[in-house]
C-alpha cells in the first residue's frame, strides 16, 4: 500500500511503497497474554486496542468470548444504490441491518428479503472484521458506531438511523449517548414527469396483489343436453393478472376420471367477440370483480356458471373493497339423474362365529384372503392407559353368590380395565381354605350371560357402566355380588358423573326429591322422625347408620348400595374425627416400621413440608409428598407407603393434607390396632377393606362404611324443600 503525501499531487511517482524490496509478506505471530489469558493477536506489541472490550481501563475478570457470549447490538441503516436503467428515478434506498458481534468484535450486515423485489438481498456483509477506511491495523469498534453516523463497508457508505433496545442501554452504560432515531428518507427519488399522462402499470398491480386470489363456488347446469348433469364448479380469480380458472370438482365414487381443466388460466371476456380476420381492433373487455358475486351469472363462452358460495378471504376482501355484508349461499339444485345411484353400500353378511379366535380376528380373516390383525380403539387406548399414577382401572371387592357356605365365604378382586373394556378376577385364599390365592379368570371380554355366541356379530359384554357397588355379574355360570370399591373407583367415577349415574350427586338428590314430594307430609315427617338421632354434641351431625337407616326407610328398593356410598362421601361430616378401621391398621403397621428402623424425625419432616408449601396453602400432591417422604428416608416399602397416602385426608383435587400427615405420625399416641406379620400382606396389598384384627370378614357391602357422621344438615339444606312444609302448614 503506497503512502501518499497530501501536498503532493495525486499522480504516478508521488508516493513511495514501504513494500518494495521485502521478501517475508506473511503476518508475524504475536503471542501476549490479555486479562491473564494467553492468545495469539495480530496486531503489535503494546497497542492497548483489544476487540470488544469496551471498559478501557476496567479489564473483566474473564474472557471476552465468555463476558459477550451471544451479546449482539443491531443498529438500523440504509445505503443508496444508483439506477442508471430507470429514467423516472435517480437512485434506490435499501434498507439493511447491521450485527455487531460483542465477543470477537465482527460486523455482519444484512438486508432483509422482500418479495418480488427484483434484488439480491439477504446477507451482504458476511461476519468479519471490517477495517477502517485507509487503515491497515484499525477495524471497526462499537465506538464507531452509533445513531446518525455514516460508515463506510467496502466502499458503501451507510447511514444508521436507529437501534434495538438491547444495543441503547448497553452503550449508555458505557457512557455513549445515543441520538433518537432519525426517520427513514423516501425510498425512490422520482422526477415528476408531467408531460405524460398516467400508465396503467400491471407490475405495480402484481407487487400489490400477488398470491392473492378470490375462490367462488358454482355450478354449470347441463341437464338440457342428453346425458347432461349438474357439473359442480371452483372458479379461482387471481387478483395479480386478472385471469381466471375454473375446475370441475368431483364426488367421490362417481366413476367419473378427473380430465383437463373446466376454463384454463386466461382473461375471459364478458361477451364472445366475433371471429376477426385482420389483426387490431379494440381491446375486448374482461370480467373484473366488480362482476364477480354470490348468485352472478358467468358466461364462460357459452356456458352459463352460477356462483353460490365463496371463501372467508373473497367475503373479507368484498366487505374491505365494496362494503359488501350480505354473502348468504345459494342451494345447488340437486340433479334427479344421479339421485337413484345410491353409495351407501350394503353391510356384508358375515358367517356365524365358529369358536376359534375372537370375533374380531374371525371378522378379519373373513373380510381378507391375506390373514390380518384386528384393529384395536387405539384412541381409546391413549386416553385410557395408564398414565403416571393415575391406573384407569376400577378396583371392586366381590363375593360368590352360592348356596355352597364355603364358596360363600370366598372373597374377590375384580379388575375392570378401561383402556379396552376387559375384565380379570382374582381371587384372595385364606390360609387352610383349600383355596389359592391367584388369577381365577384371565383377563378378557367378559359377556353378558344368557347371549348366543355362534353369531356374525359381537354379542353385547360388560362395560364400565355396569360395575357399581351392589351390582351382580354373571362370569361364565358364577355369580359375582360387587361388595365394594376403593378410593380410586370412587373417585374416578365421581369425577366423570355425567358418565356414571350411580355416582352422579345432582341425580341422587333428584331422586330423593321426587319421592319426598310425591308423599303426603313425607318431607314433615322424615326430618321430624330423624330430628332426634342427630349428635347431641353436634346438633349437624348424624351417623352413618341412623342415615342409612332413614334412606332405606323413604327409598325402600330405589337406592342402590353406589348410590348410597356416594351420598356418605359427599355428606361426609366431621373428617378430623374420623378414623375408619383401615386407618388404624394401616397407623399401625406405618408405626411398627418406623419403631424398627428407628426412625424418629418429625422436626425435621415437618421443616421440609414447610419448606415445600411456600404459599401456605396446607396441601401437597401425591407425588411431591412421596419425594419428601423418600428424602427424609422414612424405612417404609412403596406398597406401604402408597396405603398411607390413601387413607390420608385430601382436597377437592386429591391433594394429601400435610398437616394430617404429621397427626397419622404421632408416636406420642399409639395405634389402636396391633397387627401381625401374617396380616402385613393382607392390609396392604389390596386396597378394598378385607379383614379387621379380629380376622372378620367385611362380607356384606351394608358395613361398608360403618365408622363417621353425615352432615345432617348440609343434606336438608341440599334437598332445598322447606316450601313443602309452609305449604303442607298452611
Amino acid at each position: 500500500m503506497a503512502i501518499r503525501n497530501p501536498r503532493l499531487p495525486l499522480l504516478p511517482g508521488y508516493g513511495s511503497n514501504p513494500m518494495i524490496g521485502k521478501k517475508n509478506f506473511g503476518v508475524r505471530p504475536i503471542f501476549t497474554s490479555i486479562d491473564k489469558v494467553n492468545m495469539l493477536v495480530d496486531k503489535a506489541e503494546g497497542v492497548n486496542r483489544v476487540p470488544s472490550l469496551y471498559g478501557r481501563k476496567q479489564a473483566p475478570d474473564l474472557p471476552t468470548w465468555i463476558m459477550y457470549d451471544k451479546h449482539i447490538l443491531r443498529f438500523q441503516a440504509y445505503f443508496q444504490q444508483t439506477l442508471q436503467e430507470m429514467r423516472s428515478a435517480a437512485h434506490i434506498l435499501r434498507k439493511v441491518e447491521i450485527f455487531f458481534y460483542l465477543e470477537d468484535g465482527t460486523i455482519k450486515v444484512m438486508e432483509p428479503r422482500t418479495e418480488n423485489s427484483g434484488l439480491s438481498q439477504g446477507t451482504l456483509i458476511s461476519r468479519q472484521r471490517i477495517r477502517l477506511p485507509f487503515s491497515y491495523d484499525l477495524y471497526y469498534d462499537v465506538l464507531d458506531l452509533n445513531v446518525g453516523r455514516e460508515v463506510t463497508f467496502f466502499g458503501k457508505v451507510f447511514k444508521i438511523v436507529n437501534c434495538d433496545n438491547f444495543t441503547r442501554v448497553f452503550m449508555n452504560r458505557l457512557g455513549i449517548n445515543v441520538p433518537d432515531p432519525i426517520p427513514w428518507p423516501d425510498a425512490i427519488e422520482r422526477t415528476p414527469d408531467t408531460a405524460r399522462p398516467p400508465k396503467h402499470r400491471p407490475f405495480r398491480q402484481f407487487l400489490d396483489f400477488d398470491r392473492q386470489v378470490l375462490r367462488f363456488h358454482g355450478y354449470w347446469d347441463d341437464r338440457e343436453s342428453e346425458f347432461g348433469s349438474i357439473h359442480l364448479l371452483e372458479i379461482h380469480y387471481f387478483l395479480a393478472d386478472d385471469t381466471m380458472e375454473i375446475k370441475e370438482v368431483l364426488p367421490p365414487n362417481s366413476g367419473m376420471e378427473a380430465g383437463p381443466m373446466f376454463l384454463k388460466r386466461m382473461r375471459l371476456p364478458r361477451k364472445i367477440p366475433p371471429r376477426i380476420e385482420m389483426t387490431g381492433g379494440p381491446k375486448v373487455p374482461s370480467y373484473s370483480p366488480a362482476d364477480l358475486t354470490i348468485g352472478a351469472v358467468v358466461n364462460v363462452f357459452g356456458r352459463k356458471v352460477v356462483l353460490t358460495d365463496c371463501d372467508p378471504f373473497t367475503k373479507e376482501y368484498y366487505r374491505v373493497t365494496y362494503g359488501f355484508d350480505a354473502f348468504t349461499p345459494l342451494p345447488v339444485p340437486k340433479d334427479e339423474s344421479t339421485e337413484c345411484i345410491s353409495s351407501n353400500m350394503a353391510e356384508r353378511q358375515l358367517p356365524p362365529w365358529n369358536g376359534y379366535g375372537s370375533y374380531d380376528d374371525s371378522a378379519e380373516n373373513c373380510r381378507t384372503v391375506e390373514p390380518k390383525a384386528p384393529h384395536r380403539d387405539f384412541i381409546k387406548f391413549l386416553n385410557k392407559d395408564r398414565i403416571g399414577f393415575d391406573s384407569h382401572i376400577l378396583r371392586f371387592a366381590a363375593r360368590l353368590i352360592s348356596d355352597n357356605p364355603v364358596d360363600a365365604r370366598r372373597y374377590f378382586i375384580v379388575k375392570y380395565f378401561l383402556c379396552d373394556d376387559t375384565i380379570g378376577i382374582f381371587e384372595l385364599g385364606e390360609r387352610n381354605s383349600g383355596f389359592k390365592t391367584g388369577k381365577f379368570f384371565r383377563r378378557e371380554k367378559m359377556y353378558l350371560p344368557d347371549v348366543n355366541f355362534f353369531v356374525p356379530k359381537e354379542p353385547p359384554a360388560y362395560t364400565d357402566k355396569d360395575m357399581w357397588v351392589g351390582n351382580e355379574l354373571v362370569i361364565n355360570k358364577h355369580c359375582f355380588r360387587l361388595i365394594s370399591a376403593d378410593e380410586y373407583a370412587l373417585r374416578y367415577m365421581e369425577l366423570h358423573a355425567n358418565e356414571y349415574p350411580m355416582a352422579n350427586i345432582t341425580l341422587i338428590m333428584d331422586k330423593i326429591r321426587r319421592i319426598l314430594a310425591s308423599k303426603d307430609n313425607g318431607y314433615k315427617n322424615f326430618v321430624s322422625k330423624y330430628m332426634e338421632a342427630v349428635v347431641p354434641d353436634k346438633k349437624e351431625l348424624m351417623s352413618v347408620r341412623c342415615f342409612k337407616q332413614a334412606m332405606k326407610e323413604i327409598m325402600c328398593d330405589k337406592m342402590t348400595e353406589h348410590e348410597f356410598i356416594t351420598l356418605i362421601r359427599y355428606f361426609r361430616g366431621d373428617p378430623g374425627k374420623e378414623r375408619s378401621p383401615r386407618r388404624e391398621m394401616i397407623r399401625s403397621l406405618v408405626f411398627t416400621e418406623l419403631t424398627r428402623g428407628l426412625w424418629d424425625d418429625r422436626s425435621r419432616l415437618r421443616e421440609g413440608l414447610l419448606h415445600a408449601d411456600p404459599d401456605g396453602s396446607g396441601v401437597l400432591s401425591p407425588t411431591r409428598l412421596r419425594q419428601l417422604l423418600r428424602a427424609h428416608r422414612l424405612p417404609l416399602n412403596c406398597d406401604l407407603m402408597d396405603c398411607m397416602l390413601q387413607v390420608l385426608q385430601k382436597d377437592e383435587n386429591c391433594n394429601i393434607q400435610w398437616e394430617d400427615l404429621m397427626n397419622f405420625l404421632d408416636f406420642q399416641t399409639r395405634p389402636v390396632f396391633n397387627l401381625s406379620e401374617a396380616d402385613y400382606e393382607k392390609v396392604v396389598r389390596h386396597a378394598p377393606p378385607v379383614k379387621d384384627t379380629e380376622c372378620k370378614l367385611w362380607a356384606e357391602a351394608e358395613t361398608f362404611i360403618t365408622d363417621g357422621f353425615v352432615n345432617w344438615n348440609a343434606f336438608l339444606c341440599q334437598l332445598n324443600l322447606e316450601h313443602l312444609v309452609k305449604e303442607q302448614t298452611q
